[in-house]
């Protein structure tokens, strides 16, 4: 499965153009050993950027969102939660209170 990644990010699914950046960022945490887009999938609304679904036996799960469509986004590390802690330092995603 070698020919599909491009650095940390695999790429067998296609990626919302809009989600690159964030891409760019989760590969270059030391933290994260891979990160994984999933299917996308048509939505309604007007929200972009990341969201926190859950953690995973293996990390993370994100969703992405662009206008118009969502994709899924599977986070591998070790550390979960210093990934989420970067996010939300960058400005990614919410801050927790």
């Amino acid at each position: 499965m070698a020919k599909y990644r491009q650095s940390k990010v695999k790429r067998q699914h296609h990626v919302l153009r809009e989600l690159e950046p964030h891409l760019r960022f989760l590969s270059s945490l030391p933290s994260v050993d891979g990160v994984i887009p999933g299917t996308i999938k048509p939505k309604s609304g007007s929200q972009m950027g990341l969201s926190f679904q859950y953690f995973t036996p293996s990390g993370l799960k994100l969703i992405g969102r662009s206008s118009g469509a969502a994709q899924e986004i599977f986070v591998i590390s070790q550390q979960p939660d210093q990934v989420l802690e970067a996010l939300q330092h960058q400005g990614f995603l919410p801050k927790k209170e």
